[in-house]
């Protein structure tokens, strides 16, 4: 009887023991928080006064530390990387749902009218999100910077409409090292000439020289050169 009295009261110990483990392991059991964008897709029309687009990612649920979230570019993305920047993860502090980034585009290496896509992943669920992005800067105000070089009076410039009615021209230049004009034009399809009267460019036989055509308020180039023969043209659009 003795006997039987200690086989149960072991075995009633182990039971007790069993379910102990097992309610802790429960309490102190982490969950995960999953991660997502809080939308799939966004746009953003990039000018001087708009070349940010936000970006939130929401969590499941909250975490008890400070999570970094990270991100990667698909090679889907139709854009370059010189065109945007981004830290790389999104943060999101302890007890909170949300985290945001702020992805910066860039004025100078985004071309003008082109709409391109930059499409985001979420690393840990492989997620995306896809962001349109347009340059649109409506300027009318064109500079030309040209830097000669040893021989500024064979150098020669003209810019002519639709109509190839020549609207604005200058050169050559003797004495001169640079030249910066700023110029005016109305809405309309152009031709910029670019002239050596020698046949050699502005740039490498007898010095470096170098010419840029832009619209300086939306830092923008319309076009550049410098090594050609006789002369080169290119064509551009306003606004």
């Amino acid at each position: 009887m003795k006997n039987n009295k200690t086989y149960l009261l072991a075995l009633l110990t182990i039971v007790l023991v069993f379910n102990s483990c097992d309610t802790n392991t429960e309490e102190f059991q982490t969950v995960s928080p999953s991660d997502s964008f809080e939308t799939s897709s966004g746009s953003v029309i990039i000018n001087p006064l708009s070349n940010t687009f936000e970006i939130v990612v929401t969590a499941s649920e909250a975490h008890t530390a400070d999570r970094s979230v990270p991100i990667e570019v698909s090679s889907e993305s139709t854009g370059s990387a010189l065109e945007y920047s981004f830290s790389g993860n999104v943060g999101i502090r302890a007890g909170e749902l949300k985290g945001s980034t702020i992805i910066g585009f860039d004025l100078v290496n985004i071309p003008p009218g082109v709409t391109k896509n930059l499409i985001l992943r979420l690393v840990s669920t492989s997620e995306e999100i896809t962001i349109t992005y347009t340059k649109i800067c409506v300027s009318n105000d064109v500079e030309l910077a040209i830097n000669f070089d040893d021989y500024p009076d064979e150098t020669s410039w003209e810019i002519t409409d639709s109509a190839n009615s020549v609207v604005e021209s200058g050169g050559p230049y003797p004495g001169e090292t640079a030249f910066n004009g700023y110029y005016t034009l109305p809405d309309g399809d152009y031709t910029f000439t670019i002239s050596d009267a020698y046949g050699d460019g502005i740039c490498c036989s007898y010095g470096v020289g170098s010419y840029v055509l832009g619209l300086p308020a939306c830092l923008t180039t319309l076009g550049q050169g410098a090594e050609f023969g006789t002369s080169e043209s290119f064509t551009f659009s306003l606004p």
